[in-house]
């Protein structure tokens, strides 16, 4: 399960690389991406090879990745009263991307990731279901219209997926507008459509990201979070002094968002799971124990973005410093936005080292596999 955050999500792909690098015979059968992650999820879904040849096509194009290949900027879009304006002035003069910014260069870079082609099936995925090589693939997007996050599946499932008030499943063959959706970073991107709805980053009221994963069948499960999970001390500490600028609002509401929420989910799976462990089966009312590693970065990633802020484009450092980056201790909004190789890199780097340096607990959860399969072939 791979979780949002923006630019974040380059931590995964060094998780992945050194998993890879550790457990060359490991085949991911359930894939499910969320946000950002999502990205990085269908890309694993689509690609043939090894999890070492895919996690190092997959590092070569985030350790490139620009901000100008990710979106394009407009000072126009964030002019207040714009729609007012729009409804004044000739239609064409203002019309533009929805969001604050335009994600064309996003889409154009995502269909030459996954060789695919706009609104069409990406055949990748395709390919590896056929050949056994993938058993399912989630993405996660917030129906804008209704309000619920809708779990876009292709693959077969083996389990019941569970719908509700605030999320439905649909089963789907997965396009290049699917992550699109799931990584439209609320009011920043722009909603994607899709059908008759329009969609965006399906880490919004998202309360069990865990689940989507559970359902699919997953008995094992690896989540990968972006989120640095701080000491009780770190916690106490404030990041400003005085009236807290915008952006520590939005580092606020990032976290809510993007990061804590996996944390809530993890204790609740794992409390579900010592229970149902101490239960005979027949007892169980058809829920299974879940086996769970969490994998996050040791050390915090945001306060790490404040490093390399001015590498970013000139236009988004007037933004953000306007909003009060600069004041804060770990500007983690902007963190979201810093696709630039020099963080993008650096992340990757500590993505693999934080699997080296938990190689005893990984090697607990997936040795026992990865043997097996050894003594097997």
């Amino acid at each position: 399960m791979l979780t949002g955050g923006g630019a974040r999500a380059a931590y995964q792909v060094g998780l992945l690389r050194g998993i890879a690098r550790h457990f060359p015979d490991l085949r991911i059968q359930i894939i499910t991406g969320v946000s950002a992650g999502a990205i990085n999820a269908v890309f694993l879904a689509s690609h043939e090879g090894t999890l070492a040849e895919q996690t190092a096509e997959l590092a070569q194009a985030w350790s490139t990745l620009e901000c100008r290949h990710i979106f394009r900027f407009d000072f126009r879009s964030i002019l207040p009263f714009r729609s007012a304006i729009a409804s004044i002035f000739p239609r064409k003069r203002w019309a533009g991307p929805r969001g604050v910014v335009d994600t064309a260069p996003l889409c154009e870079l995502l269909l030459k990731m996954y060789h695919a082609n706009p609104g069409q099936p990406i055949a990748g995925i395709r390919r590896n279901l056929q050949r056994g090589l993938l058993t399912a693939v989630a993405v996660i997007t917030l129906d804008y219209n209704t309000g619920q996050n809708v779990r876009w599946v292709q693959g077969r499932h083996g389990g019941n997926i569970f719908e509700g008030t605030n999320r439905r499943a649909v089963e789907t063959s997965l396009t290049v507008e699917h992550v699109l959706a799931s990584a439209a970073l609320p009011l920043v991107f722009p909603a994607v459509r899709i059908g008759n709805e329009w969609h965006g980053d399906g880490g919004i009221r998202l309360a069990a990201p865990l689940s989507a994963a559970v359902q699919l069948g997953a008995s094992r499960v690896i989540a990968m979070s972006t989120g640095y999970q701080r000491t009780l001390a770190e916690a106490s500490q404030p990041e400003v002094c005085g009236y807290p600028p915008a952006a520590q609002v939005l580092n606020q509401l990032v976290n809510a968002i993007f990061l804590d929420v996996i944390d809530e989910d993890v204790a609740r799976m794992e409390r579900m799971t010592e229970l149902l462990r101490h239960l005979e089966a027949e007892q169980r009312g058809g829920l299974r124990p879940v086996d769970l590693l969490v994998l996050r970065p040791q050390q915090d990633l945001g306060k790490l973005a404040a490093e390399y802020e001015h590498y970013l484009p000139r236009s988004i450092k007037y933004v953000t410093r306007a909003l009060g980056a600069k004041q804060t201790e770990s500007p983690d909004f902007v963190s979201l936005l810093m696709f630039e190789p020099h963080y993008t890199q650096r992340l990757i780097e500590i993505g693999e080292a934080d699997i080296d340096s938990q190689l005893d607990r990984v090697r607990a959860f997936l040795g026992g596999e990865a043997e097996e399969r050894r003594e097997a072939v």
